[in-house]
């Protein structure tokens, strides 16, 4: 998954998460307005980009590897966000377009996504281990993208299709930027 970021743009339009959370093989919702809505004491000319980090096979077992990077970010004051996509998910290429989005700082740079992409693991043969860990927090297996804010302990805070509805009913834009100031205005922390 690209990283890259557009210097020349202040804020790409952000691909807010109700159309991701419809997933792979459905058509993206038609509303207008689908550019996160930052609160604008937050907008600033030091921008920063999302921390993606691809997680890809490695002669360790998966779990032992997460455990590892999970706790370096938690190590660097990160909360952790895992993400579950593929190649192949146009829902998960749409989110791939909101991670080259750029933000004001404290909006964003404090969540490390580490991400699982399907054909990874499968060409390894080892996609038992992704299921494994993806079950943790989330049962299904039956839609791509998928991901889950966890606290500092490895534990499920909220999946992305219960943040959509957490901001829904408060009446702000289901977006990625949004998701991750409220859950942390949230918490308190």
């Amino acid at each position: 998954m690209s990283t890259s970021h557009f210097p020349s743009m202040r804020f790409a339009a952000a691909v807010g998460l109700l159309g991701l959370a419809n997933g792979c093989g459905r058509p993206p919702p038609q509303t207008a307005g689908e550019a996160a809505a930052v609160i604008p004491s937050q907008v600033s000319t030091d921008l920063t980009g999302y921390d993606i980090r691809r997680i890809r096979p490695q002669k360790t077992p998966l779990a032992e590897g997460f455990q590892h990077m999970r706790e370096a970010a938690v190590g660097d004051k990160r909360r952790v966000a895992v993400l579950f996509s593929a190649d192949w998910c146009q829902a998960c290429r749409r989110l791939e377009l909101e991670f080259g989005s750029m933000h004001a700082p404290g909006v964003i740079d404090d969540v490390r996504i580490l991400e699982f992409v399907e054909e990874d693991w499968e060409a390894a043969t080892r996609m038992d281990e992704v299921h494994e860990l993806r079950r943790r927090w989330y049962p299904r297996f039956d839609n791509y993208p998928v991901m889950i804010l966890l606290d500092a302990n490895g534990d499920k805070i909220e999946e992305m299709e219960e943040a959509i509805a957490r901001l829904k009913a408060a009446q702000l834009e289901p977006s990625m930027a949004n998701w991750f100031v409220s859950a942390r205005d949230q918490l308190g922390a």
